[in-house]
């Protein structure tokens, strides 16, 4: 894929942002962040149990249309309560 071509990421959050708003209704928090590969967009999912399946407890959640994006999309499952990053 060429870098010059690539949508920038805050494009792309709007966009995650905007899909997570229009077809999901529980609750989840989208940021940036970044890891060894680069910036990343972060969607925190809370989860009463986060060790079932995403779509499990939340059928509803756009997983395979977040997976479309350009940019990486990393979706993390949270216990309630813990969707906004904190910092240690």
């Amino acid at each position: 894929m060429n870098k010059h071509n690539e949508t920038p990421i805050e494009e792309t959050l709007v966009e995650v942002i905007r899909t997570a708003a229009r077809l999901f209704d529980g609750k989840y928090h989208v940021t940036t962040g970044s890891d060894d590969g680069g910036k990343v967009i972060e969607v925190r999912v809370e989860m009463r149990d986060t060790t079932l399946p995403l779509l499990t407890e939340h059928p509803r959640f756009p997983l395979h249309e977040l997976r479309k994006y350009e940019s990486r999309v990393i979706v993390f499952k949270v216990p309630v309560g813990a969707r906004k990053k904190t910092s240690l």
